[in-house]
């Protein structure tokens, strides 16, 4: 008997190259005696209520087809349901199944999602927005805004492209932000909070984050000496942090990320889109979405 997994597709991920994933994934769903049931989402609200309403009928496993925003999107209507997420990959940077194990192949992830084990994570809740990888601000968000559009170049270069341009036309970020209620100021050129600790293609925002810990990975680096920033950013988005004393580690259950008095709002990114401006609140939400992830993992 042939089982019907609700897939929702975002039809535009990699400038709409997606489509060629289709054929490829009802091929490997029916192999294991699946059959998919495709919706392409119109926006990322409608693709949390496609999700919300799969789940409320019972399914147990919904499916992101689409890259890292699609599965955020996915990811916020199954929040505290009985359904498990499923992703088959289909974007650029793929970070989040880069933590979970889940492979980029079709045909592999497939397989997870008809053979795979349940898990329960936590995600991150932006004033009500929920992100399953990071939440950023600053040189981090630069390099990804760059890395977005920069159409011509592919693969992880692409990334490299946004830390060149950013390096090379640095902006410094002022923020106050308070800790687990403990209040200061920040003056530097990032600010992260991880969840998962991936972006930008397998650049490590926080090598040490867990996706189960029930805690944010907070990650600053600090106003430093121009000539040196080229040296602290790779370190900061190659994961070798305790190498370099201007970058701070720290953990938190919930962060309130504020411009500094008199500085103008401050755009956040979240799994590599822009969604917010400053002033925002970031809470840990522990073990609130189960996902398919790989049976020996």
């Amino acid at each position: 008997m042939t089982s019907t997994v609700p897939v929702i597709l975002n039809p535009s991920a990699r400038n709409g190259a997606v489509q060629e994933r289709v054929g490829p994934l009802r091929a490997a769903f029916a192999t294991h005696g699946l059959d998919a049931e495709l919706v392409e989402s119109r926006s990322e609200t409608h693709a949390t209520e496609l999700a919300a309403g799969f789940a409320a009928q019972g399914a147990p496993v919904v499916v992101s087809l689409g890259g890292d925003g699609m599965v955020r999107a996915v990811a916020a209507g199954l929040v505290d349901t009985d359904a498990s997420l499923g992703i088959i990959a289909g974007g650029r940077g793929n970070d989040f199944i880069g933590k979970l194990g889940i492979p980029k192949d079709v045909a592999a992830a497939a397989a997870i999602v008809a053979d795979g084990k349940d898990r329960t994570i936590d995600v991150l809740d932006l004033d009500g927005r929920i992100c399953v990888g990071n939440v950023s601000l600053g040189m981090d968000s630069t390099v990804q805004h760059h890395a977005d559009n920069a159409r011509r170049i592919k693969g992880h270069w692409v990334y490299l492209y946004g830390v060149i341009r950013a390096v090379a036309q640095p902006q410094r970020i002022d923020l106050v932000l308070t800790i687990d209620g403990e209040r200061s100021e920040f003056r530097g050129y990032s600010a992260g909070f991880a969840n998962s600790g991936r972006y930008g293609g397998g650049l490590k925002l926080s090598p040490e984050a867990e996706v189960d810990d029930g805690l944010i990975d907070v990650v600053l680096l600090r106003d430093v000496f121009l000539p040196k920033l080229g040296v602290e950013l790779a370190a900061f988005n190659l994961g070798k942090h305790d190498r370099h004393p201007d970058i701070g580690f720290s953990h938190a259950r919930e962060v309130r990320i504020e411009a500094a008095p008199g500085a103008e709002p401050i755009e956040i990114f979240a799994d590599g889109d822009a969604v917010a401006h400053t002033p925002a609140t970031v809470r840990i939400r522990p073990q609130s979405l189960t996902v398919r992830v790989p049976a020996d993992s």
